[in-house]
């Protein structure tokens, strides 16, 4: 009724107002639907969201996508690092994995799908082992604190080095889409714990002496060795000279008979034979009694496993021709030697130890002999002197000891003062070089232990009982798929 009486510039305004403000309130919804969807465009490409995404349910426990992505880095690393010069050859590095199929996968499925079933797998073990671990008490000791803080500022430095602003932004390259110090920290945490509770179920096991020789006895085959020369006499055809696969595997048996009929019985005659059909070394190598027997199956029995014995055996690849040295029970004593280790030092970059490198170790190494023994030649002292000066990491906290010891452990001029032979307080100092280091051992003998074929059974009886132990802690656990699996490792 108002408006009737308003004049009409009044209304007109009025109508226009009106509006306008139709106008500024569809661009104040739009404005606000523009804003949420930025801070969900945000939110999801957050650590928090990756954090409270739930992936995997374990029992009453939800485990992000962030924890999954840890868990399947971790298998993948844990894969390369287990196949190591081989992986190559199985992955290849420049495609997705999603695109590559898996050879393990008894599903046909590819390598993402293997390495999220492994690490669903490890994360159903660990949920279970930690949850049982923190029933029963088990907190995280100081020592372990520390450790997690030195892996931390590993992180840290290696992450700046190659580039990385922030340690946070390492750990989500390195780790997987929202990992942070925070989350690796408590997965550590959790790890260390649930493997001193592991380590602690193992070790309740204890067993005699003649269990444990029983167990050896009845499984002697897959432990005792066949040590074995032998040549593999190529079939391999030729197309080039005409050669077919046919006339090439009938060459090489041709080849093989030769070298049988001049073996004679001893091991001179085998090379002999060898290098004068082949031009080439016989190769040494060993196996298990049960891996011998499946290598050249139908070639040999367990009766013929005897020192002398000589036989040809036909594969895809061509012929082999084995002599047998003879065979080899761990019927020894394992034995305990502490060790100081100065490495040498390429200090050209070449790749190589010059004499001088190696001397510059030699040197060092007894000039420590020389404190040792001036300060009255000790183990004790040994062991300090360890601590303080030896350049291997896996035994400079401990005095420098490495217990149960067994044949071909270690480089061969190490492993020949060990079981050579030794009385307590032996030293000497002998030269090591592998893949990854070249160097000078001072070493100490520090007396024999357990029989090394005691020290096979019990840890093989040990890891049965224990693992069984273990495993019945995830039997009734179920693990479920949540709405964030699709989103492990998907970017």
């Amino acid at each position: 009724m108002a408006e009737m009486n308003m004049n009409p510039r009044e209304k007109a305004r009025l109508e226009e107002e009106k509006k306008n403000r139709k106008t500024r309130n569809k661009f104040i919804l739009v404005g606000v639907i523009v804003v949420l969807m930025i801070a969900l465009v945000i939110f999801v490409n957050s650590r928090l969201f990756y954090n409270v995404t739930t992936a995997l349910t374990i029992g009453d426990t939800n485990y992000s996508v962030a924890r999954m992505n840890y868990e399947y880095q971790k298998a993948y690393m844990n894969f390369n690092q287990t196949y190591g010069q081989y992986f190559g050859s199985l992955i290849d590095t420049s495609k997705s994995l999603k695109e590559q199929s898996c050879p393990f996968d008894a599903n046909g499925g590819t390598w993402d799908d293997y390495f999220k079933q492994s690490a669903e797998t490890n994360l159903t073990q660990l949920s279970a082992v930690y949850a049982k671990a923190i029933a029963e008490g088990y907190a995280l000791t100081e020592d372990e604190a520390a450790e997690i803080d030195t892996a931390v500022e590993s992180y840290r430095t290696y992450g700046k080095s190659i580039g990385f602003a922030t340690l946070n932004k390492f750990l989500s390259a390195y780790f997987g889409t929202g990992n942070s110090e925070k989350t690796i920290r408590a997965n550590m945490a959790e790890e260390l714990i649930a493997s001193r509770y592991a380590d602690d179920v193992y070790a309740s096991f204890t067993y005699t002496d003649d269990e444990i020789d029983a167990y050896y006895a009845e499984n002697a085959d897959s432990y005792d060795r066949v040590n074995v020369l032998y040549t593999l006499i190529s079939a391999a055809a030729n197309e080039d000279e005409g050669i077919d696969a046919d006339t090439a595997k009938a060459a090489a048996e041709d080849k093989a008979k030769v070298i049988l009929a001049g073996a004679g019985s001893s091991e001179e005659d085998f090379r002999a034979a060898v290098l004068k059909e082949t031009e080439a070394e016989a190769s040494e190598t060993s196996y298990t009694v049960t891996s011998f027997l499946s290598r050249y199956e139908g070639s040999v029995e367990r009766d013929d496993i005897a020192e002398g014995k000589v036989f040809s055996h036909s594969s895809d690849s061509g012929v082999y021709v084995v002599y047998i040295l003879g065979t080899e029970s761990n019927d020894y004593p394992t034995v305990n030697v502490r060790h100081i280790l100065i490495k040498a030092v390429d200090a050209d970059g070449d790749g190589t130890y010059s004499d001088a490198e190696k001397q510059t170790a030699y040197d060092a190494v007894k000039a420590i002999e020389d404190e040792w023994l001036a300060a009255g030649g000790t183990e004790e002292g040994f062991a300090a002197l360890a601590n303080e000066k030896s350049e291997d990491t896996g035994s400079n906290t401990n005095g420098g000891l490495y217990e149960q010891i067994y044949k071909g452990q270690m480089v061969t001029e190490f492993n020949d003062f060990c079981f050579g032979e030794r009385e307590v307080g032996d030293y000497a100092i002998v030269y090591g070089e592998n893949s990854a280091y070249a160097g000078y051992h001072l070493v100490y003998f520090s007396g024999e232990n357990a029989l090394y074929s005691r020290v096979l059974a019990e840890n093989a009886m040990r890891q049965a009982d224990g693992g069984a132990a273990i495993s019945d802690l995830t039997a009734d656990l179920t693990p479920v798929h949540a709405s964030g699996w699709r989103l492990v490792m998907a970017g």
